[in-house]
């Protein structure tokens, strides 16, 4: 049962997940504007193929990129803890039924991985609201999150109410949230529909 990978290959891509962590988000952060800056190593790349350079500093796509890097550990490990434990010998029992490859993962493995795939996205999507160092540094003033909207509104126009009203937005969305998305995680899947 579980994701067929072979124990050291699954081993290494662990590793390539967990790795993150042990760093910094700052020190990760700051990378990516090395990389992405107009003379940095993506750029530098792109020129050395021939294509003229794109602008990736102070802008949206920047602050995706840089997020994304940051919180796709996030995403993966719920979803690998779900899958690991998924019986492959359903899958096995779908292609024996007449399933192609591809309906056999969309109506059997997809819906039993689903869990995962849930909490990962609440995990993403609570850390995603109050990212602060990541589109500060990669972003610009057009690219603003709103916990950078809360820090404007306390520490550089010392209006404190509306950072504080604004804080209890994010609160508030937040416990929303997890209260609509807390059913789903639990919900049996159907794998299935009888003829």
């Amino acid at each position: 049962p579980g994701i067929v990978l072979p124990s050291p290959l699954r081993l290494v891509l662990i590793l390539c997940v967990l790795v993150p962590f042990w760093v910094s988000g700052v020190v990760r952060t700051l990378a990516w504007v090395i990389l992405l800056q107009d003379s940095g190593v993506i750029n530098s790349v792109i020129r050395a193929v021939g294509l003229s350079p794109v602008k990736l500093i102070r802008t949206q796509t920047g602050v995706v990129i840089g997020m994304a890097q940051v919180l796709l550990p996030f995403m993966i490990l719920p979803l690998y803890s779900v899958m690991k434990t998924i019986d492959l010998r359903l899958m096995q029992a779908a292609r024996s039924l007449g399933a192609s490859p591809a309906r056999a993962f969309a109506q059997v493995y997809l819906p039993l991985s689903l869990p995962g795939v849930y909490a990962g996205a609440i995990i993403v999507f609570i850390l995603a609201l109050g990212f602060y160092i990541t589109p500060a540094l990669l972003g610009g003033p057009r690219s603003t999150m709103l916990s950078t909207l809360i820090q404007n509104q306390v520490l550089s126009l010392l209006n404190w109410g509306r950072g504080g009203a604004m804080g209890v937005v994010l609160l508030i969305a937040t416990f929303v949230l997890l209260a609509l998305a807390a059913p789903l995680s639990r919900q049996p899947h159907k794998t299935g529909s009888r003829r």
